[in-house]
């Protein structure tokens, strides 16, 4: 027997166990932190300046179902918001949007608004990624 293999040890189970087993509780808190998504921007009227008190809101949906609200916070004086969710497990989509109900000054002020999808106009109403960072900017019609 060759010297190498005389002083080579195989490893034991309770080794292997711990080898095979430590991704698994390594990997728990990672599903919770891929699921906190931020949106900001800011609400603006056409000449640029900004809209305060406009709400702006969160939601959750999961397939055709369900939805669950998850935030809904004011813009500040010079029209920008931010804010962070933590998304449910279940829930497959994150929409930021300003809702017509319930949000006084948009009712009473504006009648539509186009929006810019990380500084780009689109055409459609407002998913963010869940997991990410996504900017929405709001500009109102009168």
């Amino acid at each position: 027997m060759s010297s190498a293999q005389a002083n080579s040890k195989r490893p034991s189970w309770s080794t292997i166990i711990i080898i095979l087993i430590w991704p698994i509780f390594s990997l728990q808190g990672c599903d919770k932190l891929s699921r906190t998504s931020t949106a900001y921007g800011r609400v603006t009227e056409i000449g640029g300046s900004g809209v305060d008190s406009i709400d702006v809101v969160f939601v959750a949906y999961k397939n055709i179902s369900g939805q669950k609200g998850l935030l809904r916070i004011t813009t500040d004086k010079d029209g920008n918001y931010s804010g962070t969710v933590d998304v449910p497990k279940g829930y497959g989509n994150l929409d930021v949007a300003i809702p017509s109900g319930g949000n006084p000054k948009f009712t009473r002020v504006y009648r539509d608004y186009d929006v810019y999808l990380n500084g780009k106009k689109i055409n459609y109403c407002c998913p963010a990624e869940i997991g990410g960072k996504t900017q929405y900017d709001f500009k109102m019609y009168k």
